[in-house]
């Protein structure tokens, strides 16, 4: 198998023609190409052929998928989730992980319809008991403690990482964190949302509240807040807070 190389955060500029017609997960993307945080893989540092983008449980794979060194790099380390940008792609790891994938249908959504006034609308919106707050060190401990939010530092070096580069809003009740809206991941230009609320606490409108403080906050700091459903529940509050459907796709969960 041809050998892969790792490609350091300074040189990773040689990847970005490989990337260019990339039109999911570019948040994720852009975060490795940046050097912020996560992994870059190709087949050599000058002139690749084929890369690959690791960013916490996030996949990404361009260049040549017919070529051995592109089953050399699907093959050189697991792989969790993974969206195929061609068919050539897709069909390189249904081969390679036989029996081992799960298609998951998302919906991609433009922010280009988002309202800042029917955000701060919504931000106001909380049921009485309920605070709505920005976080910061002290709520993300609590948000994995209360919430069990373990991946909230997946692609983040650190909690310092996150508090700098990220964002998130939280729904407190009583001195416990009840629902949040962080950013997944984040480059320079964008994130993807991430929201939770706990089972008691749902139908309260608080999803929709840190929603949209995170979307406003985005809106003001001119980064795009990416959202990606996977289901209705998901589509239904990104349309509430102003989005717009734009596509469908499918994205690989790869079992070990």
């Amino acid at each position: 198998m041809l050998p892969i190389v790792e490609v350091p955060p300074l040189l990773r500029s040689a990847l970005i023609p490989l990337f260019e017609g990339h039109r999911r997960d570019r948040a994720f993307i852009d975060c490795v190409l940046e050097g912020h945080f996560g992994t870059a893989r190709a087949d050599k540092v000058s002139d690749p052929t084929v890369a690959r983008l690791d960013c916490g449980p996030f996949t990404a794979l361009a260049g040549a998928p017919t070529s051995q060194a592109a089953e050399a790099l699907v093959r050189c380390a697991p792989i969790d989730w993974v969206t195929p940008e061609t068919g050539e792609w897709r069909a390189l790891l249904e081969r390679t992980f036989v029996g081992r994938i799960r298609a998951i249908p998302f919906v991609t959504f433009s922010s280009a319809t988002l309202d800042v006034a029917v955000l701060e609308r919504h931000t106001r919106s909380v049921a009485e008991g309920y605070e709505l707050r920005r976080l910061d060190a002290a709520l993300a401990e609590r948000l994995v403690e209360d919430m069990k939010k373990e991946w909230l530092l997946e692609s983040y070096r650190s909690l310092d990482d996150f508090l700098r580069r990220g964002v998130g809003y939280v729904a407190v009740h009583e001195e416990h964190v009840v629902a949040s809206a962080t950013s997944a991941v984040t480059s320079s230009g964008a994130i993807d949302i991430d929201i939770e609320t706990a089972a008691a606490h749902r139908r309260m409108g608080l999803a929709t509240a840190v929603g949209a403080a995170l979307a406003l906050e985005c809106l003001v700091r001119g980064i795009d807040p990416v959202w990606l459903a996977s289901n209705e529940t998901s589509c239904r509050l990104a349309e509430k807070l102003g989005y717009t459907r734009v596509d469908r796709y499918e994205t690989f969960e790869i079992a070990e």
